[in-house]
């Protein structure tokens, strides 16, 4: 689904990988004062069999949407990591 204006306030733990469609993520609906914004990089494997266990689990169209077009969607994924996670790493 999609996101409101303040996604992460006050996010010190986990990730969490956004799939940002129109571009706007950064700009607008993200609170940046405690997470950065990544790209997947090697996180990818990871985040594809999440999303491969909730079609699973779902029958999500959109799941199975995303997995059929992995290569062209892959890129527009964000990962939200909070700095107090990535100082107890």
């Amino acid at each position: 689904g999609r996101t409101g204006r303040n996604f992460a306030a006050g996010m010190t733990g986990g990730l969490a990988f956004v799939y940002d469609e129109s571009g706007a993520f950064a700009a607008v609906q993200c609170n940046r004062a405690s997470v950065a914004l990544e790209g997947v990089g090697e996180d990818a494997a990871l985040l594809r069999d999440l999303i491969e266990r909730h079609a699973e689990a779902t029958q999500s169209p959109r799941a199975r949407w995303l997995l059929d077009h992995w290569e062209a969607n892959v890129g527009r994924f964000v990962k939200v990591f909070p700095h107090e996670y990535r100082r107890v790493l």
